[in-house]
């Protein structure tokens, strides 16, 4: 649009942020904490007013639902581009936002409505008159934050009062709501754009229903749920709600469906949703471009008015990036991004793949915010062929140096249920059950040949003496012969006439398992692989591979009976040293550690790894954070699964459990220290 723009940024995000690096210009706000930065009203006018700026678009959190903020940037004489204060403040509150809803005629849950001011009273409210099990939800909440499912009084007493405390932390607004939580919800949303003109258009649905902490992390358009009838009636009601309060800008309507197409008002965001990428693929309207047009006071398109509720093309889906450990019940992750490599962009008749990021190679994520690192978004003409485009721009996403949930995506779009469409707000749950949760991409038998098959390859190219064979990128067995620790032999084959084919052998260790793996090079390279149980070996045809020595991406060509089949393969290392690595292949991340069949022979003989710290008597730090209260004390009994602790990491409240009954012994850590990750807590005698 060739508008000039400004960037805010705090201490941490100077040198972390892309929209630093994007911006027209920037300028600084303050001090990490967002009550020091982002929230900081008075300085974010002083800035748009000293750099000249027109406008303030708010962006996705912080205070783009904040009415006050409104008011203060309208009576300073710049524009807001969003709502205007009065429909926000009426729609942002959840208790006021329901009773304007059913005034409305827009389906509403049950639930009391008013204002939950104490514990107590929630769980009289949640016995008496809800009926479990119930929601506790900040009435200025959203983003997940401030809410919690209770199914029994003593969840209601503790979820009430984490939530409280969170809603405080992150909107300054503590007031409390409970409804009735329905059961194996879809959470569906219905985006909306209205104008100064009285014109309210509603676009397709977006199904948001895989969710970790009431977060969502996978967001697709069109649902599998909805029929057309079922998809009218939302887009009518929520272009009703819109009018009823002179709403102008983008909203979201979001609504809870169950498997009979009954649907619920759930709130509204007064906002831009993180999402919006998925609704801007399957109708081709940029939705920022639109909130910008409003804010100057024009009137929506004519092929938007017209249309009021409008169709979708094809099929959107979006994944969220998250700076987490899916396999720690996805506890944030700091630190810095020490690789960073995005899958390609582009735009075609067969699909397009779209990447929104705020982050780059050699940037820090910090405890402080969000952990989403990117949205990647893809969109064909059909569902299954956005999931198969996902799948290959999940594989050639790479980031390394903090944990991430791009296995936990891939282990998504691998699943069944999620491949039928018949999924609900609890897919995560189901699929992945407690007490272990995620424990990391399942692959096949022929998977996972093709996995040690890549891995071998990737293990001659490192073991080669010389670095011009380190860095070639393709026929990599033919420095086998130069690696005098290895078995070799030579035959001849048949299909490549006179060819010798030399086959190099050794041990290779997979994920915990040893293989004898031989390779062959003729005109393609043959692995044959022999697994430790006496199972039969297995022959992988690798065509080609390309690589190039210590790269983080690769791409392996696999012979599948005379089918060439390209396949992304990523290579983290080296670990410990030049011992080892790891290879991540459809998701799947195995360590890799390949000796001559002499060191394996002779590993026998090794002096036994030195023994871990027993912890088993401890509570740990499961996330970098902050420790923000105990609720124990030494000397105390407790008993098995009692809250002891809470810490806080990225604006998100976490209550720490007793792992057993027992006495506590020692507290290392005071109120208010910085805990890196498996720091000790709470000990026990």
């Amino acid at each position: 649009m060739g508008i000039d723009t400004v960037a805010v940024y705090s201490d941490t995000d100077f040198k972390n942020s892309m929209h630093v690096r994007m911006a027209t210009e920037s300028r600084y706000l303050g001090g990490n904490l967002s009550k020091d930065s982002y929230l900081r009203m008075d300085r974010l006018i002083q800035v748009a007013k000293e750099t000249g700026a027109q406008a303030i678009h708010p962006g996705y959190g912080f205070l783009s639902e904040n009415p006050k903020f409104v008011d203060m940037v309208e009576n300073a004489g710049l524009v807001f581009i969003g709502p205007s204060s009065g429909p926000m403040l009426a729609m942002g509150d959840k208790i006021n936002s329901k009773k304007i809803a059913k005034q409305a005629g827009v389906s509403t849950i049950p639930g009391f409505e008013g204002e939950v001011l104490d514990a107590e009273t929630a769980v009289r409210l949640a016995r008496d008159v809800v009926g479990y099990p119930v929601m506790l939800k900040a009435s200025a909440g959203g983003g997940g934050k401030g809410m919690r499912v209770a199914y029994s009084d003593e969840e209601v007493r503790e979820g009430f009062a984490v939530s409280k405390t969170e809603a405080m932390s992150s909107f300054g607004d503590d007031r409390m709501l409970i409804e009735r939580f329905i059961e194996n919800p879809h959470h569906i949303e219905i985006q909306v754009l209205a104008d100064t003109q009285g014109n309210v258009v509603a676009f397709p649905e977006r199904e948001c229903s895989v969710q970790r902490r009431n977060q969502k992390v996978v967001e697709e358009s069109p649902s599998v749920l909805l029929t057309p009838q079922t998809r009218l009636a939302m887009q009518q009601q929520a272009i009703q709600l819109c009018k009823s309060t002179g709403y102008r800008s983008a909203g979201t309507v979001e609504m809870l469906a169950d498997d009979h197409q009954n649907f619920y008002f759930l709130e509204m965001n007064t906002r831009l949703q993180v999402e919006h990428p998925v609704t801007e693929l399957v109708t081709g309207e940029d939705l920022v471009e639109h909130m910008i047009h409003i804010a100057a006071g024009r009137a929506l398109p004519d092929r938007l008015v017209k249309q009021e509720c409008l169709p979708f093309q094809g099929s959107a889906i979006e994944s969220r990036v998250y700076a987490e450990d899916p396999l720690r019940h996805f506890l944030p992750s700091i630190g810095p991004l020490i690789a960073y490599q995005e899958p390609p962009q582009h735009q075609s008749a067969s699909g397009t793949v779209r990447i929104d990021t705020g982050v780059f190679a050699g940037s820090n994520i910090s405890m402080f915010y969000d952990p989403m690192i990117s949205k990647l978004c893809t969109h064909a003409d059909t569902r299954e062929k956005a999931i198969e485009l996902m799948e290959a721009a999940l594989d050639r996403y790479v980031v390394q140096g903090l944990g991430n949930n791009i296995a936990f995506l891939r282990a998504v779009y691998r699943n069944p249920k999620f491949r039928s469409g018949k999924y609900s707000t609890k897919f995560i749950a189901e699929e992945f059950p407690d007490p272990h949760g995620f424990t990391g991409v399942e692959l096949s038998h022929s998977e996972t040949m093709n996995l040690v098959a890549a891995a071998a390859a990737i293990h001659q190219v490192r073991a080669a003496p010389d670095e011009r064979a380190r860095q070639n990128k393709r026929r990599l067995v033919e420095y086998g012969s130069e690696l005098s620790s290895s078995s070799v032999s030579s035959s001849v084959d048949e299909d490549d006439g006179d060819l010798a084919r030399e086959t190099v052998e050794y041990r290779l260790q997979v994920g915990g398992v040893d293989y004898l793996v031989g390779l062959a090079e003729g005109r393609e390279l043959q692995v044959t692989i022999s697994p430790p149980d006496g199972q039969p070996p297995s022959v992988v045809t690798l065509a080609d591979l390309e690589w190039h020595g210590e790269q983080p991406l690769g791409t392996a060509y696999f012979d599948e009976n005379g089918v060439v089949v390209a396949e992304s393969v990523q290579y983290i290392g080296p670990l410990e040293g030049e011992d080892s690595f790891a290879v991540r292949y459809r998701g799947c991340e195995l360590r890799v550690r390949g000796r001559s069949l002499q060191e394996a022979s002779l590993e026998g003989y090794m002096l036994p790894p030195t023994a871990k710290r027993d912890t088993s008597q401890c509570v740990l730090s499961p996330m970098p954070g902050s420790l923000l209260s105990l609720a124990v004390r030494l000397g105390q009994q407790v008993v098995l699964g009692q809250p002891v602790a809470v810490v806080e990491a990225m604006k998100m409240q976490n209550v720490l459990r007793a792992p057993r009954s027992g006495v506590v012994r020692a507290l290392p850590k005071e109120v208010g220290a910085h805990l890196k990750v498996d720091d000790v807590i709470v000990e026990f005698e």
